[in-house]
């Protein structure tokens, strides 16, 4: 038996007995993840708090069914095809690819989808407008503010004027982050140097490329994202410090910063907005959750800046966010 098909098999085995154990009153929603990972992991508990915020708690007339695809784009179409099979009322997609996926695989177009985070739903074609929900679709975005981020990195660094950035073309998130970066770089007289990223062996050739930049920003792609060690690995080799999209990897020591939107707070939108949903409010008048600067907070290494001789800045000196 291959491994794909041993996933399969207990896909359907796992969602086959929630679906029979949960009680003919209780609402079922099933969360799709593309896998396990820190990150994707706080939008999935940040989507049951705010469930739970609106009143719906697991256990108590609440069930999840929940499968993940290991980030194996082979088997995403039957996970979502055998969560459909346990009748959820509601679905959370979690990742831009899954997401785009469900428009695709989920053939009961009465089920609505919520989806967390999607950098922007719209370009995806997921929704109309940021203001409103399509007839299947809202939900909660993580798009980050390009001007914070790269504002950060000049306060932390002294300068931030060659600003690198990977991506992987093949992505919809990650083509919307380079043209959000683009446009903030040239409003902020910022040079941007964009590398592509096709597979995760290409990292340390394509990090490489990248030796001349004042710092490498990690923006929360899909692919980079799970491979922040190759990256952190390949960085360090060029001397050029890593700022994440995410706090994953920064209190380790692995880089030195990351300016982050809460993915907790932008999962708990997203079960907010279901909660909605299961209380009969019309996905399509459900606006789009987009985080503002405010929402953003920084978090730096102190391990890091101790291993490379660095000094917190005066301009970040009443930050309380080294950790």
């Amino acid at each position: 038996m291959t491994k794909i098909s041993t996933f399969l098999k207990g896909c359907a085995l796992a969602a086959f007995l929630v679906a029979t154990q949960a009680s003919a009153e209780d609402k079922v929603v099933a969360i799709a993840n593309l896998g396990p990972h820190p990150a994707l992991n706080a939008v999935v508990s940040g989507f049951k708090q705010g469930m739970a915020d609106g009143g719906y708690v697991e256990g108590a007339g609440l069930t999840y069914v929940y499968q993940d695809a290991s980030f194996d784009a082979s088997v995403v179409a039957q996970m979502l095809t055998t969560l459909e099979a346990s009748s959820p009322d509601v679905f959370l997609t979690v990742t831009t690819p899954i997401s785009q996926a469900a428009r695709r695989v989920v053939q009961d177009k009465t089920i609505p989808i919520v989806f967390a985070p999607v950098t922007d739903p719209v370009d995806a074609g997921l929704v109309p407008s940021w203001d409103g929900g399509s007839d299947r679709f809202t939900g909660a975005s993580n798009l980050q503010s390009m001007e914070t981020v790269f504002a950060f990195a000049a306060d932390l660094l002294g300068k931030a004027d060659k600003i690198g950035i990977l991506f992987n073309p093949g992505d919809a998130n990650d083509v919307v982050n380079i043209t959000y970066a683009k446009e903030a770089a040239a409003a902020m007289g910022v040079e941007l140097v964009t590398v592509s990223v096709e597979t995760t062996a290409d990292i340390p050739v394509r990090v490489n490329a990248l030796k001349d930049t004042d710092v490498i920003y990690l923006i929360p792609s899909s692919m980079l994202q799970p491979a922040l060690p190759a990256v952190a690995a390949a960085a360090r080799r060029i001397g050029v410090p890593v700022i994440n999209a995410s706090p994953v990897g920064v209190e380790d020591g692995q880089i030195l910063a990351s300016m982050a939107v809460s993915w907790f707070e932008v999962g708990r939108q997203a079960g907010l907005r279901a909660g909605r949903i299961l209380e009969g409010e019309a996905v399509s008048t459900i606006d789009i959750y987009r985080p503002s600067p405010a929402d953003h907070t920084p978090t730096i290494s102190a391990a890091f800046m101790a291993a490379a001789g660095m000094t917190l800045p005066d301009a970040l000196a009443d930050c309380d966010c080294v950790k």
